[in-house]
């Protein structure tokens, strides 16, 4: 898989930076630069769950990650897998790399969205692909930023329509989080090469995983039986910075992908008290 760059912890305030833009895309988009966040964005009503079974075709460290999860874990792993390169997409697309971010907008389709229809088929909830494609063009059509965001808030709430039906219990969804924290792990690593990022896309899916991660579980942490669980998982969360640095600009920072690994597994000794 092809990718290319870069951008910061903003991505996880879907509503955040109106801004005005005017001329070509790549010129008019200025990233926002804000602080690190409190990952308490605005959810979804509706929660964040489930996705379908199976792994993402070629990607080692996505299909890794669901390849041998439980069927409601790996439902709920791939739907999070399909925000998290949308998420990327937009963040590219912010930063006025239009076309690495109609191509990563595209990916989920290229490689997992056959498993993903077939599950959402199977638990008789509304398919996300009208979203999707509605996202991808808004990117093709050099559309605002801020009509951008729309399009990815409406990919959001379709996943939280189609997970509604089949919540699965508490630690079924850390545990999807879980998965998720260790494919943004995986994607790091293999994105960097010689000592330097080659695979910008990857990074940016990488850090988007993450950021998708810190959505969820504030979505998980309005349950009073996960609260302080998530709570330490969200706590923890800012040590990924480590890893990303500052990607408001064009460089990126060569980290351990050994930082994400890290913080999957204190995710996961987190989840192992939810039940």
């Amino acid at each position: 898989m092809n990718r290319i760059s870069p951008r910061r912890w903003n991505s996880l305030v879907l509503t955040a930076a109106a801004i005005s833009l005017a001329g070509p895309v790549a010129a008019q988009i200025k990233p926002p630069t804000l602080p690190m966040p409190s990952w308490a964005a605005p959810q979804p009503d509706a929660p964040l769950w489930q996705v379908a079974e199976g792994g993402e075709g070629g990607e080692g460290g996505e299909a890794g990650a669901v390849a041998d999860a439980a069927p409601d874990v790996a439902y709920l792993g791939q739907l999070a897998i399909v925000e998290g390169h949308l998420l990327a997409a937009r963040d590219l697309y912010a930063k006025g790399l239009v076309d690495e971010a109609i191509g990563l907008s595209y990916h989920p389709e290229a490689e997992m969205m056959d498993a993903v229809r077939d599950s959402l088929i199977a638990h008789d909830v509304p398919d996300i692909t009208p979203a999707m494609q509605a996202f991808s063009a808004a990117l093709e059509a050099g559309a605002a930023l801020d009509e951008v965001e729309a399009k990815l808030t409406n990919l959001r709430a379709a996943i939280a329509a189609a997970t509604a039906p089949a919540q699965g219990e508490l630690r079924v969804r850390f545990d999807a989080i879980v998965l998720l924290l260790k494919a943004a792990a995986d994607e790091y690593a293999g994105s960097i090469e010689d000592g330097a990022v080659t695979d910008v896309m990857a990074y940016h899916e990488a850090h988007a995983f993450v950021q998708t991660a810190g959505l969820w579980l504030a979505a998980l942490a309005k349950s009073d039986a996960a609260k302080v669980a998530a709570g330490k998982a969200i706590a923890a969360l800012p040590s990924a910075e480590e890893a990303f640095g500052d990607m408001s600009g064009a460089a990126l920072k060569v980290g351990d992908a050994s930082i994400l690994a890290a913080l999957a597994a204190r995710v996961e000794l987190y989840a192992s008290a939810v039940r």
